[in-house]
């Protein structure tokens, strides 16, 4: 947990004063992971009201989720989910600098991956590239979280603290958006896999 949380979550929990390669070489110390670990889940601890798993099959499921989410690059699978929720407006930009740009932004993966999807989100009234590329961040970091509350604190806790701070700056949403967004883990997730085996 401790190798795996975002540097600045550390710097977070232990001393914001901290400098990044100070952190780092915490972070690398494996005789202070016991005692870090527990301050990043007391930091990331809240408040929940989650029932446990109906069945032995349904938990092992969600593991095996929470496994392939835990062992994603989130900063990708968050494109990809964001690229996914505003596939309309991605359609709608066909200049060529405009494109080149977003892509620039937002990567070519999650660009192609965006544009294979349906999308959720009406098209923008202005697909100037910078904005695109906002929402896009902005709302791929808001389906990571609805994802991750659907996990079990621990499990949550463990996802969180691999984020970086900014990351929390996100829209409340709907409980039909929340469905939405929910239905797009396993098609990114999908994609990610897909790319890691391909490249093995």
């Amino acid at each position: 947990m401790v190798l795996a949380a975002h540097p600045r979550r550390l710097a977070d929990t232990l001393d914001s004063r901290l400098s990044m390669p100070v952190v780092r070489r915490l972070q690398s110390c494996a005789r202070l992971h016991d005692r870090i670990a527990p301050l990043l889940i007391q930091q990331q601890a809240g408040g929940s009201n989650d029932v446990p798993a109906d069945n032995a099959t349904a938990l092992a499921e969600r593991r095996a989720t929470f496994e392939r989410l835990f062992l994603a690059d989130l900063k990708e699978a968050s494109s990809f989910a964001g690229a996914a929720w505003h596939a309309q407006s991605l359609r709608q930009m066909i200049r060529g600098r405009d494109v080149a740009d977003l892509i620039a932004q937002i990567g070519q993966r999650s660009h192609a991956f965006g544009l294979r999807r349906d999308g959720v989100v009406p098209a923008l009234r202005s697909v100037a590239p910078g904005i695109l590329a906002e929402r896009i961040a902005r709302d791929g970091y808001a389906c990571l979280h609805v994802w991750f509350s659907s996990f079990p604190p621990p499990m949550r806790q463990q996802l969180h603290v691999r984020l970086p701070p900014e990351s929390a700056s996100y829209p409340e949403w709907s409980d039909a958006e929340q469905k939405l967004a929910l239905g797009l883990m396993d098609p990114v997730l999908s994609e990610l896999d897909g790319s890691t085996n391909a490249s093995e």
